[in-house]
């Protein structure tokens, strides 16, 4: 049981650094100072956007750098040639999204459209925007910093809307990160790989407990739980192999996670099992299921209900092995044993919806496309023949695919519309519009604005290729990147509004909202 540690008095910081300084690591690793990360390339990247902040400001007084705190840059100081600029209220909500040069977050006020900069040392785990962020919205967990640094490959907290960062645990033992450093073997490399996945954060549903994966123990990652309530981390299970995929129950009761181990004579992956904990006692450990002996991961697509939920198998080049899971009594139930390429699960209503290529399902007789599948039913719908490269379930109240057709959107009752030529959609939260969109190669290039009933389009929003876009969770406007500027549109008049500029071609943004 770890117990996260107060800040040490500066004496006794002293005679730390002194005692280090005098046992001579024989590794290269550097020790940050904590919330200033000195000396590594993250902090000389600040130090000369602060620099440059300084000289156009007029001097080294003129801006103080708190690197445990969210900075905004002041506005220069007026001058008798100058009219001052009135400072519009920050209210928000704020967009939150990584900075085009990788260093830190940047928080966009969508009212008083300022920027507040959340510091962060590189890299920055992004996909933590999405599974980070507490159900109450008052916290935003997120992976981040170099395990070659110690004291700075971590979770940190940024509280919300201040946004004002503090460290809460590292994830790699100080031994591990030795071992990083002077690349000693293969396993510390595997555990890093496991402890950065993208799945690798998951708050319950009740925002009191987060649960992670690190290697602060074992050579391997391990299963922990941040209780909130008691500001306390507990360390839930020790086996040699890398646990991943925390995934809470709807109600709390259990926490699902699996065990992964790399198979060198393969040089893949594999699943060695799935196991449950019930919450919050987690005295009560058992394992769910087995997976197949080709499964490189489970995939968990989430619950029917308080005990039950769905997963499959992923292997080299497909999935296969849908499944649905219930805890209570550890049964497994086939929903679909073949193959077959993607699923999705609206959480709902409980109903599923799956891929089929024709190359796979020739041999199973079936015909390639989507189906549909109602709860507790064996009977699988075709809802579409065709070849579909990509499925998921949109908030907005429809599962959306894209292929070589353009882009469908059916609801779990099988009413649909397509959208020939576009190559990505979604739609807004309150499931009235639909925006799709096309970067040029295989779809349409540009943006369009949809009726979600409706396949003509309302307005071309841009003819440029696009990459990204996002609600707003009024569905009142939304936001597009395309061309690596990031643009805010509004209703009604739909017109651009220059965010940011600089993005990487290809960049794939992840985001989160503050309200």
């Amino acid at each position: 049981m770890l117990e996260l540690k107060p800040k040490r008095k500066k004496v006794v910081l002293a005679w730390v650094i002194l005692l280090t300084l005098g046992a001579g690591m024989a590794c290269q690793m550097t020790s940050p100072r904590p919330a200033s990360w000195a000396g590594t390339p993250t902090a000389e990247a600040w130090s000369t956007r602060i620099a440059l902040t300084q000289a156009a400001m007029g001097g080294q007084d003129a801006f103080v750098f708190t690197p445990t705190a969210a900075t905004v840059l002041p506005d220069p100081t007026p001058t008798e040639t100058t009219t001052p600029t009135p400072r519009i209220e920050s209210h928000g909500p704020w967009l939150v999204f990584p900075g085009t040069d990788g260093l830190g977050l940047q928080a966009y006020d969508i009212r008083a459209q300022t920027f507040t900069e959340i510091l962060l040392p590189a890299p920055i785990i992004i996909a933590d925007l999405v599974r980070g962020r507490a159900p109450d919205g008052s916290t935003l967990i997120m992976r981040a910093g170099s395990p070659k640094n110690t004291d700075e490959f971590a979770l940190y907290q940024i509280d919300l809307p201040s946004f004002e960062v503090s460290q809460v645990s590292p994830l790699l033992s100080i031994n591990l990160q030795r071992k990083i450093v002077n690349e000693e073997g293969t396993r510390p490399f595997e555990t890093l790989q496991t402890v950065t996945r993208p799945d690798g954060l998951a708050w319950s549903p009740d925002g009191r407990f987060l649960a992670f994966t690190a290697a602060l123990h074992n050579e391997t990652s391990d299963l922990y739980v941040l209780d909130t309530l008691n500001d306390r981390i507990n360390r839930l299970n020790g086996l040699f192999t890398q646990n991943a995929s925390p995934l809470w129950s709807p109600n709390g009761d259990w926490l699902i996670s699996q065990e992964l181990e790399f198979v060198h004579r393969l040089e893949s992956w594999r699943s060695e099992l799935v196991t449950g904990l019930r919450v919050p006692t987690f005295d009560s450990q058992n394992t769910v299921y087995l997976p197949p002996i080709e499964s490189q991961e489970e995939v968990f697509l989430g619950w029917l209900n308080a005990f039950t939920f769905f997963s499959y198998s992923r292997t080299d080049n497909t999935s296969r092995n849908l499944r649905q899971l219930n805890m209570d009594e550890l049964e497994a139930r086939w929903i679909f044993a073949g193959e077959f390429q993607q699923a999705a699960l609206d959480p709902g209503s409980g109903v599923l919806a799956f891929s089929l290529s024709f190359a796979s399902a020739i041999p199973q007789g079936l015909s390639g496309g989507l189906y549909r599948i109602q709860p507790e039913s064996p009977i699988q719908h075709l809802q579409t023949a065709g070849e579909w490269n990509h499925l998921a379930w949109d908030p907005g109240g429809m599962f959306i695919a894209a292929g070589a057709q353009g882009v469908l959107l059916f609801s779990p009752q099988g009413e649909s519309l397509l959208l020939p030529g576009e190559g990505r959609a979604h739609l807004s939260p309150n499931g009235n519009w639909v925006i799709a969109w096309g970067d040029g190669e295989g779809s349409t290039a540009g943006a369009r604005l949809y009726q979600s009933n409706n396949s003509n389009p309302l307005q071309t929003i841009t003819r440029h290729p696009v990459e990204a876009l996002i609600w707003q969770p009024d569905s009142n406007g939304f936001f597009l990147l395309s061309e690596g500027t990031l643009a805010h549109y509004v209703f009604p008049g739909l017109s651009p509004i220059e965010v940011m500029s600089g993005f990487p071609p290809g960049t794939m943004l992840e985001w989160a909202w503050v309200e």
